[in-house]
């Protein structure tokens, strides 16, 4: 058994370290030369790597007094260098909301800027392309590249060109996750050709697969046609399939499996609301480990009503069909844009008119403000749960639970 610092056997450092947030554990080098070798060695091992994600995923389940967010910025492609820049430097952000009990009426947080020097191509994204696995955050650019970043690493990498990637080709959706089965990260993305519109009648969908451990994409089958150019309104994963809400004008949701590789089509409930003043509301998110359905009713303005449904049957929504159950009807509430996403399973995180976020608790029905100072936060093009990993984007051994 080594010892490397003090009495400490080398492998109750290893133990210790391993419950270390990435940004700690990498301060932790400077302490002695030991220490630095013993980190940088641990850092590329896939055994430890695993065992710190499951450790990090435990303490976040166990420890839930707090959750933290992942917030992105974007650029605009008329907007100066100079500001580009100074976005590119700060894209990604972390929010750490605290959890408590008593009934005031704003919530504290604590925020982390993490310096990743990205490419000016990846700042240019949008809601509906991206997602996030074990600490990695996948981003389909306006510019047709897929790029993989882990900010609390602060590694990222573009990823090899597919045959889809040409001019005329609009993504529609992307999707990330581990194939448990398969022992592999994957990326999902389906889209369609624009010229199809002014030759055709109906516009044909197409899809491909990239594999990390192959570094290669493939395509695959998907068999979807539209009357007009669809449009598609961001994903969600739960138990191993990828959802995504998509419009054509009709709505329509898009399921993925990760392990069978196969699309199918779900229809939504019969008689769900979707339509609302100014334009139409719909949101797909993950509640208690199920697929819900947001609709927002526009009372008046400014004031809103969301119908929260879910998905009844998990196997069938697999398979294309499923049962939906109405669970949820949350408001009137006034000055609330939209829900984010839930938190725990009885509070969910909103939106507020002024750009501020608000946390409604289900049992309570008690909304608490969180005032934000950061523009990040302001007009984010994403925001998950998220959790610090050490997992690396470079591919090779997998890292996984």
């Amino acid at each position: 058994m080594g010892r490397i610092c003090g009495d400490l056997p080398e492998e109750l450092l290893e133990e210790i370290f391993s419950w270390v947030p990435p940004r700690s554990l990498f301060r932790f080098k400077c302490v002695s030369k030991s220490w630095y070798a013993l980190i940088n060695s641990l850092a590329k091992n896939p055994e430890f790597v695993s065992k710190h994600l499951s450790n990090i995923i435990d303490k976040k389940n166990i420890l839930s007094s707090a959750t933290c967010l992942l917030f992105c910025s974007s650029v605009r492609t008329f907007w100066p260098p100079q500001k580009r820049e100074l976005v590119r430097h700060k894209m990604f952000t972390s929010l750490t909301i605290s959890h408590d009990d008593n009934e005031r009426d704003h919530l504290n947080y604590v925020s982390e800027v993490f310096h990743i020097d990205v490419p000016l191509n990846a700042l240019h994204i949008s809601i509906a392309k991206r997602s996030h696995c074990n600490g990695l955050i996948c981003l389909l650019t306006a510019f047709h590249e897929v790029i993989l970043c882990n900010p609390a690493i602060k590694e990222y990498r573009t990823l090899p060109e597919s045959s889809l990637t040409y001019d005329g080709f609009m993504s529609l959706g992307l999707g990330f996750n581990y194939d448990s089965k398969a022992k592999d990260y994957k990326v999902v993305k389906f889209g369609y050709d624009v010229r199809q519109r002014s030759r055709v009648e109906s516009v044909k969908t197409r899809a491909e697969v990239y594999s990390m451990r192959n570094d290669t994409w493939r395509e695959i089958g998907i068999h979807f046609n539209y009357d007009r150019s669809p449009f598609c309104h961001g994903e969600v994963f739960s138990k191993g399939v990828f959802y995504w809400c998509v419009e054509t004008p009709e709505y329509v949701i898009i399921s993925f499996s990760m392990f069978e590789e196969v699309f199918h089509s779900i229809p939504l409930p019969n008689h769900f609301p979707v339509k609302r003043r100014g334009g139409r509301f719909i949101k797909l998110v993950v509640w208690n480990e199920s697929v819900a359905l947001f609709s927002c009713h526009c009372e008046r303005e400014f004031t809103h009503t969301f119908e929260v449904w879910v998905m009844g049957d998990y196997a069938s929504g697999v398979k294309g069909s499923c049962s939906w159950i109405k669970k949820l009807v949350i408001g009137p509430l006034v000055d609330i844009r939209y829900p984010l996403i839930f938190l725990k399973h009885d509070e969910l995180l909103m939106k507020a008119t002024d750009g501020n976020l608000m946390l409604y608790n289900l049992c309570s029905q008690m909304l608490r403000k969180i005032t934000l100072t950061q523009v990040a936060f302001k007009d984010p093009c994403l925001d998950f749960s998220y959790i610090k990993s050490l997992v690396s984007v470079q591919g090779g051994s997998q890292y996984h639970l």
